[in-house]
């Protein structure tokens, strides 16, 4: 689609119609593992050391995926992508003792703030085409307002996610890192080697990320969507991306300041850190219009 090659150019081509997500990659070769883990989880090392009375424990995620290494139905056949062979075990309880003592495969979470992946999120259970996402006990998620569905769902769930790699990053700072979505949009290149860097254990030089970060544009991601003809994550068919549109005008509204402040509030009850988060702040047309040539959003503000 560029008529760039990355890479040897006498190699086989990426294969995406027999893309699955993982959630296992085999990265052997590019950094010391065999395998890395890409999704959704609870960070490992975490549940262990909590008592019984502790809120975390007495809550539950909203829907499933949540926590997708604790989930999976089978470790011993555990989907991997970039390999030759289709599954490869995994050894959840030697991973969740290593990493509790501060041991163990490097741990890195990049996190949006949680408005924005609320929504993002809200979005994608509504076109999702398991009933597991798109009904929140048993009404159609594209019947609730993003008020509902943020306090009634969401937040619960991110701020039990997130929470453990607050802690864990707290308590073992070599071995989790904490990188805020927005550092690596505004800095792809300089944020991807650091994450790369950390999951290698040492500082290289990494001569084809330039190129990878040109080729993973959204456009592109797009276009390999239509040729397939589904979502590149599998949860939509059709000519429907789960992938927002850059100036979606519906995250005017995610700036609400009673939402936000009242978001802040509950995390906080819960032990969540929220001066880790970039909180979306209200465009303006004057600001707009001050740049129309310019497309890139406007920088959020930390709180």
């Amino acid at each position: 689609m560029t008529g760039e090659v990355v890479g040897n150019p006498k190699g086989p081509a990426f294969d995406f119609g027999r893309f699955r997500g993982g959630p296992l990659f085999r990265v052997a070769g590019t950094l010391p593992t065999e395998h890395m883990f890409i999704g959704h989880t609870v960070c490992p090392g975490f549940q262990d050391l909590l008592p019984a009375s502790h809120w975390w424990r007495q809550t539950s995620f909203h829907v499933p995926g949540y926590d997708c290494l604790h989930e999976e139905a089978s470790y011993r056949h555990t989907p991997v992508d970039l390999a030759t062979y289709e599954y490869a075990p995994v050894k959840v309880p030697a991973m969740e003792r290593a990493a509790r003592k501060g041991r163990g495969g490097p741990i890195a979470l990049v996190y949006r703030n949680p408005i924005d992946q609320a929504y993002s999120y809200f979005r994608y259970c509504q076109a999702h085409v398991n009933p597991a996402y798109y009904l929140f006990r048993g009404r159609p998620v594209a019947d609730m307002s993003f008020r509902e569905y943020l306090f009634g769902a969401a937040l619960i769930s991110y701020a039990r996610q997130f929470i453990t790699y607050q802690v864990q990053a707290v308590r073992h700072p070599d071995l989790v890192k904490l990188i805020p979505y927005e550092t690596l949009i505004d800095r792809p290149v300089e944020t991807a080697k650091y994450l790369l860097d950390h999951f290698s254990g040492t500082r290289r030089e990494w001569t084809m990320l330039r190129a990878a970060v040109r080729l993973v544009r959204k456009e592109h991601m797009r276009a390999i969507e239509t040729k397939l003809g589904n979502s590149l994550d599998g949860t939509r068919d059709g000519q429907s991306s789960h992938m927002r549109a850059s100036e979606d005008t519906e995250r005017d509204r995610l700036a609400d300041p009673s939402i936000r402040d009242e978001a802040i509030a509950r995390l906080g009850e819960m032990g969540v850190d929220c001066s880790l988060f970039a909180w979306p702040v209200q465009r303006s047309a004057p600001l707009r219009l001050a740049h129309p040539n310019d497309g890139r959003p406007i920088r959020q503000a930390s709180a």
